[in-house]
């Protein structure tokens, strides 16, 4: 076979670089965030709304990627997601009418998930071919990526103004991640060659499938991360009043224990199944986040910097927390399925894109009505904790060794 041109070695190294360079990309203007609201003179509640609307974009990616796929193959998908993955993101850092921004933004929100589809597709051949499961570990790489984009970009702030920072980096991981995708050409996922399973349009709708409990748990799970990717430097900076590089100190570390909690629990499987650790996690994450807050939040004025600590303790254990709970729902979508995984990804993606976007806009107009981003971070803390009701699909998954 192909994959015998460079290996299972090499193919692994390169998938978890491209995970990487995927995070670092798309997360680099999040610590900017208060950067770009300034570009666009919105307020909270309406920069928030404006922000969810990549999620349109995100749907149909969602929706067709996974088909598309299956019908033409890994590569020419994901390069031309790439490319329209970074012409949106330069544009969003030069645009300052709202119209423009929004119609960018959905271009974003597609490329942003047409090549996830991409990655975690290829990410599942992998395993297929190989018997090692490299999901979770990749999911590992893109928070790596994210955490040293949020440094970098910490750094930057005050130093080099959004547009140059921006325009250069994607620019920069656009062509590196297409040689990437180039190099591994020989192992790629192809075009389906099977008349017998080939998916019509109508098929995409006719096909679709909803599995409940992991889609339910996997939306529980992973809105912390995009509330934290989101809010957290604008909540620290707006709240604390403290300079735009300290703002951006939570976020760091709560990315910092999503790679450690992710490269960690293949270590602590042998000792207990994985929803054993799943409901533990959540736990940790969402009373240790949502408890730091609220005390924080509540301390005098005067006692500034204990608060910041205690935000930095509470971002410290929601990242924790929530680390691998998500691919671990992730997982078990393709296991309970009996469709192609590049579809499957895709269509477990959608119901939680349709559900994120709903809960983005209660976030952002809890904030907007109550002057309260703490309040709001309440939401994606009771979901965390709600993951737990989920967490009994994942008992085969904690026995498989894929």
């Amino acid at each position: 076979m192909s994959q015998v041109d460079i290996g299972h070695g090499r193919e692994q190294k390169l998938i978890h670089l491209l995970f990487f360079l995927f995070g670092f990309g798309i997360m680099a203007w999040v610590p900017r965030f208060p950067e770009v609201r300034a570009n666009l003179q919105l307020d909270n509640g309406a920069f928030g709304s404006l922000m969810s609307t990549g999620s349109i974009g995100a749907f149909f990616g969602l929706l067709t990627a996974g088909h598309i796929i299956h019908r033409i193959g890994v590569k020419k998908v994901t390069v031309v997601s790439i490319v329209i993955l970074y012409v949106s993101l330069i544009s969003l850092v030069h645009i300052r009418s709202t119209i423009p921004f929004l119609l960018f933004s959905i271009g974003f929100g597609f490329g942003i998930t047409a090549i996830h589809v991409s990655l975690n597709s290829q990410a599942f051949h992998f395993n297929d071919r190989s018997g090692k499961n490299i999901v979770t570990s990749s999911a590992g790489y893109w928070s790596a990526g994210a955490l040293t984009t949020a440094i970098a970009s910490g750094f930057l702030v005050d130093r080099i103004s959004l547009v140059v920072h921006i325009t250069v980096l994607s620019l920069a991981m656009a062509v590196a991640m297409v040689a990437i995708v180039l190099s591994l050409h020989p192992v790629l996922l192809t075009a389906n060659t099977d008349t017998e399973t080939e998916y019509s349009i109508k098929e995409i709708f006719t096909s679709f499938r909803i599995d409940w409990p992991v889609s339910l748990g996997m939306a529980c799970a992973i809105y912390l991360e995009f509330a934290v990717g989101d809010w957290g430097t604008i909540f620290t900076k707006d709240r604390l009043e403290v300079s735009a590089g300290l703002s951006t100190i939570p976020y760091i570390v709560f990315t910092a224990m999503m790679i450690f909690g992710r490269l960690l629990i293949h270590k602590l499987l042998p000792h207990a199944p994985l929803e054993y650790w799943v409901k533990r996690a959540a736990l940790l994450g969402g009373l240790g986040f949502g408890g730091s807050i609220i005390i924080a939040t509540h301390l005098p004025a005067d006692m500034k910097w204990w608060s910041y600590w205690l935000f930095v303790l509470g971002f410290f254990l929601g990242g924790l927390g929530s680390s691998f709970i998500g691919p671990s729902f992730f997982r078990a979508a393709t296991r309970r399925s009996s469709l192609p995984n590049a579809i499957v990804v895709g269509q477990f993606g959608v119901v939680n894109n349709v559900m994120t976007f709903v809960i983005k806009w209660i976030v952002a107009w809890t904030i907007q009505l109550t002057g309260s981003i703490a309040l709001a971070m309440m939401i994606p803390t009771a979901m965390l904790l709600a993951s737990i009701y989920f967490a009994n699909v994942l008992k085969e998954d904690s026995q498989a060794k894929r």
